[in-house]
């Protein structure tokens, strides 16, 4: 076996780079479930000189056997024992710097990929944005004195993508599955015993229930006969691009605020908080009032083939978005994932270079193991004077890609949802999942948890009280 190599150069700030040669270990880490990654150097010096060189904030850049990593130091801790210094120098690679980033943006339909490199344009000057791949989902969203670390851990749960800085400083934003490992594990390139890989069925979930914010519904259009008394209405009422509006036999008439408005100068008077119509000028007639509302959403997602296998699984998904079609997308992908039971384990190749994120073709014939798995964690480490570096991975089952999801799912909210609690409505898809990793097709059905009052909503053959 070729002799592995291990190189180390710290970089004080503003200060000249310096080779660390002699060192007791070394250990990198980074996983894809936190985004970042973590280090840590140990050595030896018979006198002072080192002790103080590489103060908090010095450029550590590592290199295990072409496994490049690079951080900053944190905590350059220092011991004596007789006349034998140690330094031990621990710290964050830069993607964990974004946790100290403060945004405040917000923005209003425009392409993920757009906002993730305004993100880092505006507030990562340092970082280069030349691994931004594609991605052109369309959201709304806003970060009000958020860290940045948190922006896009909210981004990368809307679109399903991995991020991080690496090694040279560039952000990588990418889709899960689009980086394949070149290298193939196989029985005889990894140490003996470290195959451990078995499927974990603890997150099995066939049956899910997805909360998020609340969103608001389209217009929506109420009937009303107009009397001396206050019409009481369906739904908090917010207003259209163009306000309430009430039109009673063919005429839009005026509408003011009621304790606001003075009473005798509009047709009508709104009182929002006891959803209420007061006529005030106009006490006959019929017509319709036409508004929006809020609206929690939750929705059921149901998977039928994983409960005709393994029975009935249910959990709850909250995820934090006000925009249904989002959620709807986050709860597919978690349903998708988790609908079978998830391969997981670890494993120490001889040799490669591996990254967190990808996804490598592990083939253990021995354990019935021939299949795409997404790297986790990884981790390097160097043991010194012998020149050797150790690999471990930790590995999962990759999500499920989703096609053609959300074809057939752009019915009105307005004829989808009613009420402002616990009980409300819930959407309801049925999805089958077809052979790979493919969402074949998806049906719609909404329960309601009671009638609604409105002739156009209930009853109806997709409509049913749960």
């Amino acid at each position: 076996m070729d002799k592995q190599r291990t190189s180390i150069m710290v970089t004080p700030p503003n200060g000249t780079a310096y080779q660390i040669r002699l060192y007791d270990s070394v250990s990198v880490r980074h996983s894809s479930s936190d985004r970042s990654g973590e280090y840590s150097i140990t050595m030896r010096n018979n006198n002072s000189n080192l002790i103080d060189s590489f103060p908090i904030g010095s450029d550590v850049q590592i290199n295990q056997d072409g496994y490049e990593f690079r951080g900053w130091v944190l905590n350059p801790a220092k011991a004596l024992d007789a006349n034998i210094r140690s330094i031990q120098l621990d710290g964050p690679d830069y993607t964990a710097r974004t946790k100290k980033i403060i945004v405040t943006e917000s923005f209003a339909g425009e392409r993920v990929d757009f906002i993730v490199n305004k993100l880092f344009t505006d507030y990562v000057p340092w970082a280069s944005n030349l691994a931004i791949e594609d991605c052109p989902t369309v959201i709304s969203i806003r970060f009000g004195d958020v860290f940045l670390w948190d922006a896009m851990e909210q981004i990368c749960q809307i679109v399903g993508y991995e991020w991080f800085i690496d090694h040279t400083l560039k952000v990588n934003f990418f889709k899960p599955g689009g980086r394949i490992n070149p290298n193939i594990i196989k029985t005889g390139n990894f140490k003996r015993g470290t195959a451990s890989l078995k499927p974990d069925s603890s997150k099995l979930v066939n049956r899910l229930w997805v909360k998020g914010g609340k969103a608001l519904s389209d217009n929506y259009s109420q009937p009303i006969t107009v009397g001396s008394t206050p019409i009481p209405l369906y739904y908090t009422p917010r207003a259209t691009t163009e306000g309430v509006i009430v039109i009673v036999d063919g005429v839009q008439r005026s509408v003011g605020i009621q304790n606001i408005t003075p009473i005798g100068t509009t047709d009508f008077l709104l009182n929002f908080s006891e959803k209420l119509l007061i006529p005030d000028l106009l006490t006959s007639g019929t017509g319709t009032i036409t508004y929006r509302y809020e609206y929690p959403i939750k929705l059921l997602l149901e998977e039928p083939n994983s409960q005709e296998k393994y029975g009935i699984f249910e959990d709850i998904y909250t995820v934090n978005t006000t925009d249904r079609e989002i959620a709807l997308e986050i709860g597919l992908r978690y349903l998708g994932k988790y609908s079978q039971p998830v391969m997981t384990g670890s494993i120490e190749p001889f040799r490669g270079v591996y990254r967190a994120g990808e996804v490598v073709k592990v083939e253990v014939p021995e354990l019935n193991v021939d299949s795409y798995l997404q790297i986790r964690e990884v981790s390097y480490a160097s043991q010194a004077n012998t020149g050797v570096v150790s690999r471990r991975l930790e590995l999962e089952s990759p999500e499920r890609t989703l096609t053609n999801v959300l074809k057939s799912l752009d019915r009105r909210l307005s004829n989808l949802e009613g009420g402002g609690n616990d009980d409300d409505p819930v959407e309801r898809f049925i999805a089958t999942v077809d052979e790979g990793f493919g969402w074949k097709e998806t049906s719609a059905t909404t329960v309601n948890a009671c009638p609604i009052p409105s002739e156009n909503l209930y009853p109806s053959e997709v409509l049913y009280p749960c």
